[in-house]
């Protein structure tokens, strides 16, 4: 999602979560790209890459201890 907005100048984070590089003014406004969960993005590039890394990093996550009682149920 592509938001512009003068209010991100004023009481919004400044620089992207993921690369943290400052927003783009364009045509007075600034260019963020703010995801459903509340975060900030200077481009769509930027917010795919943190969803991505995100991903992998829940996917290689250690199976949690139900996880391994649930599991030996199956024999």
């Amino acid at each position: 999602m592509l938001t512009s907005s003068r209010y991100l100048m004023n009481g919004s984070p400044r620089c992207c979560m993921f690369c943290g590089e400052p927003f783009r003014p364009r045509d007075g406004y600034v260019e963020v790209w703010r995801t459903s969960a509340g975060q900030h993005f200077c481009s769509e590039f930027c917010a795919d890459d943190a969803e991505e890394a995100q991903f992998r990093k829940r996917r290689a996550a250690p199976p949690t201890a139900a996880e391994y009682v649930a599991g030996s149920t199956h024999i």
